[in-house]
């Protein structure tokens, strides 16, 4: 099984950025989110569900020039997608908007559960 990486961009745009996304399966609604406060809450969910064992939650710098607000990248072996601020999505299999997550919590789970 390959560990999941997760980093989080709290610096910059991420922080002055806010993204709108249901965080909990349960959840009836979005909420929003600044990059410390996304960094904080995905640090709880993996203790809440005891998946330190194969998750690892990394703080990252923001990227020079990056556009976007708060920022996911998860890494799991040679996968890695991007979870991103945009309106549109790009094609690509590797950069998901915000906007087409349906939890953070069902994201993290079907990385691990294909990664197991």
């Amino acid at each position: 099984m390959n560990r999941l990486d997760i980093y989080i961009r709290t610096k910059g745009k991420c922080t002055a950025k806010r993204v709108q996304v249901k965080f909990r399966a349960a959840d009836d609604e979005a909420d929003s989110y600044n990059g410390p406060e996304l960094l904080s809450a995905i640090r709880a969910l993996v203790a809440d569900k005891h998946l330190e064992q194969s998750v690892s939650v990394h703080e990252a710098m923001c990227m020079s020039g990056c556009p976007v607000g708060p920022r996911m990248d998860m890494g799991a072996g040679s996968q890695r997608v991007m979870y991103f601020q945009r309106r549109k999505p790009t094609g690509r299999d590797d950069l998901i908007t915000w906007a087409s997550v349906d939890s953070v919590e069902e994201e993290i789970a079907r990385t691990v559960m294909s990664n197991a």
